[in-house]
């Protein structure tokens, strides 16, 4: 209990600094930055195409192929680029969401004659228990045994075990894992090379209550009661978004009599859902991630409902969620950080998934695994050589690009995090958006924010 007291106060204490960062943030991320980009020299501020458009570096460009960027004779071999990847286990829904997309850029990248004419191969590296040696372990193959030129990831170890393998490397390293230790951890450590493609998971908290906010406000919802019951499970990144909801909604005046934290993967729900019947309150929050236990909590809710919204964080992304929940998913709210965006650009990627594959695409990790591979690609190729780690780091610090999931901008050259909009930066052309969906009459419906909205929120159907 001791080591989870820490973890606790860590997390309230990251939670208290990000408020600090946010005033400093939105100041030095704004739209004279992002014009004064576009004119200036080299590579600062560029979009880079409309998330299906690339950019090759010149088929002659000589290259090394040894990390330093010499000159020399053309290198025609293959580049290596690795996945990290929960391809078997309880995550493997997720797992094969990331590969997929990761292949899906590949294979485009490929199709267009590759990164100077050199076709790119994907090797995976398979972490199926999330367990930090697996993380080390396959960070080690990647960059000694493979000499891989870029990683890609969609989680990684919630403490950064692996990060120093990758920061001695300088191998750029992107990931979705979407906690602000992570990024943490990056910029007190001054590692230059290792980017969370997504913003943090305490906006999941903080920009939920205001959302709650206007549908109480144009009448929309009218809570049973001004009361949350928060369920987490044991893990730093659940009990982070929980604490950051807690903080922002009894800031508000509600309060919290439900507080529980379940050890995941979890199955039976029964003794917590005892206890928020027995009390039942206005609002339930949900921080476990993993869509088993999302599916299985909504049927069991649903068994005996009360007057309460069910928000699930996350994990209703994964298609695996609806095939599980059925009908006992319609009426959830969730939301993700990091999400495929209903547009034009948004709907070929969704298109271009489910002719490959033959199924429908989850609506976070396989756009943005697409969109980090095609943002390096994307630099690798103005750098010349894709193994001048130097050169193509440099590059990635200057580039805006707009992809499937919307833009990705650093926060900082030394905070390696993109910015939530509007939670953070109130212009979707300079952050991501933070995207809220209610699955309604069986689809996903994005009811916030706008431009992205498709329709609006309902009353669940369980409500009288």
């Amino acid at each position: 209990m001791a080591e989870n007291d820490d973890i606790t106060n860590d997390i309230q204490d990251s939670i208290d600094e990000i408020d600090g960062k946010v005033q400093n943030a939105a100041s030095n991320v704004s739209r004279r930055d992002f014009v004064r980009g576009l004119t200036g020299a080299g590579v600062g501020g560029l979009i880079v195409g409309g998330g299906l458009g690339y950019l090759l570096a010149p088929k002659d460009a000589g290259t090394s192929g040894g990390g330093t960027g010499g000159g020399g004779t053309a290198d025609t071999s293959d580049i290596k680029i690795g996945s990290v990847s929960p391809v078997t286990g309880p995550y493997s829904g997720d797992g094969q969401e990331m590969t997929r997309g990761q292949q899906l850029a590949i294979d485009e990248i490929n199709a267009n004659g590759g990164i100077g004419g050199r076709k790119l191969t994907l090797v995976i590296g398979d972490v199926t228990d999330l367990a930090p040696e697996n993380y080390v372990q396959v960070a080690q193959r990647l960059v000694n045994q493979e000499k891989v030129a870029a990683v890609f990831s969609g989680y990684c170890s919630n403490d950064s075990t692996e990060f120093p393998v990758y920061a001695d490397a300088g191998v750029p390293v992107f990931h979705l894992n979407t906690l602000q230790a992570n990024v943490d951890y990056v910029t007190e450590k001054k590692i230059t090379n290792i980017y969370e493609g997504c913003p943090t998971e305490v906006w999941y908290g903080k920009g939920f209550v205001p959302l709650m906010q206007a549908w109480i406000a144009d009448g929309s919802w009218k809570p049973s009661s001004n009361t949350a019951a928060i369920v987490t499970s044991n893990d730093p990144y659940s009990i982070s978004i929980a604490q950051a909801f807690k903080k922002s909604v009894e800031a508000i005046g509600w309060t919290v009599p439900v507080y529980e934290e379940v050890t995941a993967p979890n199955a039976d729900w029964g003794p917590i859902l005892t206890k928020i019947r027995s009390n039942p309150p206005g609002l339930i929050y949900v921080t476990d991630y993993i869509p088993g236990d999302l599916a299985s909590f909504a049927k069991q809710f649903r068994d005996a409902p009360t007057q309460s919204l069910l928000y699930q964080q996350y994990g209703p992304s994964v298609p695996e969620y609806l095939q599980l929940a059925k009908e006992a998913g319609y009426g959830v709210v969730w939301s993700t950080t990091i999400g495929t965006l209903p547009d034009d650009t948004g709907k070929a990627f969704l298109d271009l998934y489910k002719n490959k594959f033959g199924s429908e695409a989850g609506l976070s990790q396989a756009g943005g695994e697409y969109d980090m591979v095609k943002l390096w690609a994307q630099t690798a190729a103005m750098a010349g050589d894709p193994y001048n780690f130097t050169q193509v780091n440099k590059l990635l610090k200057q580039v805006i690009y707009r992809g499937v999931s919307g833009t990705y901008k650093w926060i900082s050259d030394t905070e390696l995090a993109v910015a939530p909009y509007p939670d953070l930066v109130n212009d979707p052309s300079l952050a991501m958006p933070h995207l809220t969906y209610q699955i309604q009459d069986g689809k996903q419906v994005a009811v916030f924010p706008e431009p992205y909205a498709q329709g609006k929120f309902q009353s669940p159907p369980w409500f009288k």
